[in-house]
């Protein structure tokens, strides 16, 4: 696969797609990438932006609320790979001059006209198995997705578990944490670490801890900190019966069971109240924990019936064909004013 040059500044039309509950953040992030950048959201969808971007492409490449960066090929094909080999993102990929290893999927009658015409036209090599740039549909128009930019790549190489939380998932919640670089922050269900790895890279706190009941998982997540060079404590604890002196955590964020890939809906009846009187313990008056689950009804009513914690946001999402939702739950007594910027 050709190595793709993040030091250019490019101009192209870009689709970014990310999961419905996402795309709030992503473009907030777009407009915040200042005077080395400009991007002009064109349409949006629930999982996807159309973007006209000029700008350093490592500044794009950086934002973790897309999970792919593609080429938009409409209304011409070709006008669209000429025009983003000459100035954009096409161009990052053929830096080395080398032939471009392509791939069509399956995209209607068009498939193999396409194909045989990058062949020819372009001189492109066909390698379906090795692809440096893939040609793709999205709701009906056609995509170039860049490898390096595209999904398990672009956030490099992460040991899972069943159920782990994806990286653009992941990147959500520690949004949404809010933590600081002198916090600590803990995973009491921290499975591989993506939720910990992502608030690392994100927010680089003081502190980083996680905890799991399955060694296995821990010792995934153990891989996935040191291959990116993040410190963490981690220990294998039951998050029901989690060790920690009382206010000693700024942050808590977490993937909880849903009950389907993890769990059981009857072991979270008893999970939810257990953790969340663990979580009032152990969580500062001034922190927050973003806790992620699709046992809503379950999640809210067990907040509700713990003393001062309370649901101030909820952010939903989906992955996997599931439909969680992030709840931002704080630990302070109900009568206390609330105040803004949550």
């Amino acid at each position: 696969m050709a190595a793709l040059d993040l030091d250019r500044t490019v101009t192209d039309r870009l689709l970014l797609r990310t999961v419905p509950g996402a795309v709030d953040y992503l473009v907030e992030d777009l407009r915040a990438l200042g005077s080395q950048a400009q991007a002009r959201v064109e349409q949006r969808w629930r999982d996807g932006l159309l973007v006209d971007f000029t700008g350093s492409l490592s500044r794009l490449a950086a934002i973790r609320f897309f999970s792919s960066c593609s080429v938009w090929l409409e209304p011409d094909v070709m006008a669209a790979l000429t025009r983003s080999r000459d100035g954009g993102l096409l161009g990052a990929v053929a830096a080395d001059h080398e032939p471009v290893t392509f791939r069509v999927a399956d995209v209607g009658d068009r498939r193999w006209p396409l194909r045989d015409e990058l062949q020819a036209g372009l001189g492109w090599v066909n390698a379906p198995t090795d692809w440096a740039v893939n040609v793709d549909d999205y709701r009906g128009h056609l995509v170039l997705d860049v490898g390096e930019l595209f999904f398990t790549a672009r956030f490099g190489r992460l040991e899972r578990v069943p159920a782990s939380t994806t990286p653009v998932v992941a990147a959500v919640l520690a949004r949404l944490t809010k933590a600081g670089p002198d916090d600590v922050v803990l995973d009491p269900f921290c499975g591989a670490g993506t939720n910990l790895v992502q608030v690392a890279q994100m927010s680089a706190p003081a502190r980083l801890m996680g905890s799991d009941l399955d060694l296995g998982a821990l010792a995934k997540a153990r891989a996935n900190l040191a291959a990116r060079g993040i410190e963490a404590g981690l220990w294998q604890a039951d998050a029901a019966r989690l060790p920690g002196a009382p206010h000693s955590v700024d942050r808590i964020v977490a993937n909880l069971p849903f009950g389907k890939r993890a769990g059981s809906h009857a072991a979270n009846v008893e999970l939810y109240p257990a953790f969340l009187r663990r979580v009032r313990s152990v969580l500062r008056p001034s922190g927050r924990a973003v806790l992620l689950t699709e046992e809503k009804r379950l999640l809210r009513d067990a907040v509700q019936r713990t003393a001062d914690l309370s649901v101030i946001k909820e952010v939903e999402l989906e992955s996997g064909g599931l439909h969680p939702s992030a709840y931002v739950v704080v630990n302070r007594p109900r009568g206390r004013a609330r105040r803004g910027g949550s």
